[in-house]
């Protein structure tokens, strides 16, 4: 039983730096024009067209995930320790 809390935990610590990472990652290139996986994908198998130009929804997706994953990366790391932590007791 407390394997799983401790993979829970390491889990939790592993996903929330991972998160802090690709938070920062995508904050340092948030102004940089890019498309997503899967309309590069569409484009490589079509006739070689344009990607679609940005609008307003992916400029503001570009500025909210960052910042979401900025937050949402410590909280886990934070939960992750204090799982790791309540093991000791």
């Amino acid at each position: 039983m407390d394997w799983e809390v401790i993979l829970k935990g390491l889990g939790l610590v592993i996903f929330g730096l991972l998160f802090v990472l690709v938070g920062l990652d995508g904050w340092r290139h948030r102004r940089q024009e890019r498309i997503s996986a899967i309309e590069a994908a569409i484009l490589r198998a079509g006739d070689d067209e344009e990607p679609l130009p940005l609008d307003r929804w992916d400029r503001t997706m570009a500025y909210v995930q960052p910042v979401l994953m900025l937050i949402f990366g410590p909280l886990m790391i934070l939960g992750g320790v204090a799982i790791l932590s309540l093991l000791g007791e």
